[in-house]
Order: structure tokens, then C-alpha cells, then sequence
């Protein structure tokens, strides 16, 4: 895969050019946003009336600290499923069809942690670490195109990261992009955000923003698990630094 291989590349220069730097205060950061993602779009249920919504609900936390050298701290939850319902005809015991109520759900909610060093802290900043993502979530298992169950999804992904932020002064506004990403084994994921942010004088903020998310898992076994890997939306959330 390209994307992991250029981002080591870039970290290595980064890092023959800047020493890490800590904070000169403690910060806490905590926010909440709500992803608009297509998860849904994926499932092929082949249900009669479908109705398709989806869910995401983002939560996180960081700590950063003037420590040197121990890296600063973000947790965040992310709480993603994608539902389908509708109706569909199957055979009651008497060998007549009947029509029922059915639903299936792909759920790939997973939390991060990620470690992290502030290279850059200015009206530049520039974070760099390692995160692992904790899936727990599962698949719509399907069988000749009927869901017959579903896999349980129980992995943990360790990824490189990166986020970088411009400011501009005297706005409360600022622009950012973040990365992480790796492949390894039969997994590969990469979560990509970019958006604006504005915050006030005393530290509420509200940002927005788009997201991209693309999960591949190996996990198929004798089963053909037909759901969409890959997530693509906007996000709109809320946040405070204190």
C-alpha cells in the first residue's frame, strides 16, 4: 500500500528536522459530532419497501501536558451502524408464504487511542503518534443473497498518525487534517478528516467537517460477507478547550 509507505517516509524527515515539544500548559480537550456516513448504501438485503438510516455518534477526549517526551493522549468513540428494513415473503410451517417485518445492521462502531507528540505548536500545528483502533462491532452474513446471520467483528488495528492545523490569527478559525493509516496482515484501514473549526475566547467551539473511512477486513471464512467498506460523509459536532 502507497499511503503508509509515504506517510513513514514523511515522519522520518519531520523528525530529522524537529525535536519534539511539549506543551507549556495542560490542555483538555473534549468534543461530540455527528457523522452523516453512507454505511447503510452497503447493505444488501434485498428487502421489499427497504428503509435505509444510519448512525454516528462520535465522542472524544484529549490530554495534552508539558511533560517532554511523554507523549500527550486522545480517546475517542465512535459509534457507527448502518440499518436496512423492510418486508419480505418466506414459507410458514404449512409451506405458505407469509410476508414479515425483517431488518439486518452492519456495525463497525469502534474506539481509538491514540499517543501523540505536538511537533509544531504555534499558528502551524503539527501532531504525529500511533493509534490502535478497537473494532467490536459485525457483518450481515449472506448466503444466495438472503442474510442467513452475521460474523462478529473483534480486531485491533494499530495505524501511524498525523494531524496538522492552521490557524488564522485573531479569527477563532482554523483548518485541519488528520490521518491514520496501515495495513497489516489481511487488514487495512484508513480514517482520513479534513474541516474548519472556529472557537470563542473562552474555549467553546463548534467544528465541521468530512470524513473517510475505509475498513477491508479478511474475514470471510466460507461465507461471501457482502457489506461496503468504505465511509464517506460530513460531520457536524461541538467542542470545548479548557
Amino acid at each position: 500500500m502507497k499511503i503508509p509507505r509515504i506517510l513513514c517516509t514523511y515522519l522520518l524527515f519531520i523528525a530529522s528536522l524537529t525535536t519534539v515539544k511539549a506543551d507549556t500548559i495542560l490542555g483538555l480537550y473534549a468534543g461530540v459530532n455527528h457523522w452523516q456516513h453512507d454505511l447503510a448504501d452497503g447493505i444488501r438485503a434485498n428487502f421489499s419497501d427497504e428503509h435505509r438510516s444510519e448512525k454516528g455518534n462520535i465522542f472524544y477526549f484529549a490530554l495534552e501536558h508539558p511533560i517532554p517526551f511523554v507523549p500527550n493522549v486522545k480517546v475517542q468513540h465512535n459509534t457507527i451502524k448502518g440499518d436496512v428494513s423492510g418486508t419480505m415473503q418466506v414459507l410458514d410451517i404449512d409451506g405458505f408464504p407469509q410476508i414479515i417485518q425483517a431488518n439486518t445492521t452492519t456495525d463497525l462502531s469502534h474506539t481509538d487511542l491514540t499517543l501523540y507528540y505536538e511537533l509544531l505548536d504555534n499558528w502551524v500545528n503539527l501532531d504525529v503518534g500511533v493509534s490502535v483502533k478497537y473494532f467490536d462491532g459485525h457483518h450481515p452474513i449472506h448466503v444466495s443473497a438472503m442474510v442467513q446471520g452475521r460474523e462478529k467483528i473483534d480486531e485491533w488495528i494499530p495505524l501511524l498518525y498525523v494531524k496538522g492545523q492552521f490557524d488564522l490569527p485573531l479569527t477563532g478559525f482554523s483548518a485541519f487534517s488528520s490521518i491514520q493509516t496501515l495495513s497489516i496482515d489481511s487488514n487495512d484501514v484508513t480514517d482520513i478528516e479534513m474541516g474548519l473549526n472556529y472557537e470563542t475566547k473562552m474555549g467553546l467551539g463548534a467544528t465541521l467537517g468530512y470524513r473517510s473511512l475505509n475498513v477491508d477486513f479478511n474475514k470471510s471464512d466460507n461465507y461471501n460477507l457482502l457489506y461496503d467498506n468504505r465511509l464517506d460523509g460530513f460531520f457536524l459536532g461541538v467542542n470545548a478547550h479548557f
